[in-house]
């Protein structure tokens, strides 16, 4: 291998080396975009579900409550009706 020949391979070696590199720090930005932008999502989500469930506790509660009110309303009827 001529004097040219081995510095031309350097140089394509370098040339490799330079693009693993950049290649690698593409991945790596790519790698923490996407985590960050699972985090939003997982945060989104998680308010989400606080919601549903703040959502489910105020039907129950107002179920509860509609309950309660026809159960009152059934016993005056009955009070009311039997005298």
């Amino acid at each position: 291998m001529t004097p040219e020949q081995e510095n031309q391979l350097f140089q394509s070696i370098g040339q490799i080396q330079a693009t693993q590199t950049s290649i690698l720090n593409e991945v790596r930005q790519i790698k923490t975009d996407l985590n960050a932008r699972v985090d939003k999502l997982e945060t989104r989500v998680e308010k989400i579900e606080d919601k549903v469930t703040h959502n489910r506790i105020k039907i129950a509660s107002m179920g509860g409550g509609a309950g309660l009110v026809v159960a009152i309303a059934a016993e005056a009827l009955k009070l009311g009706g039997g005298s």
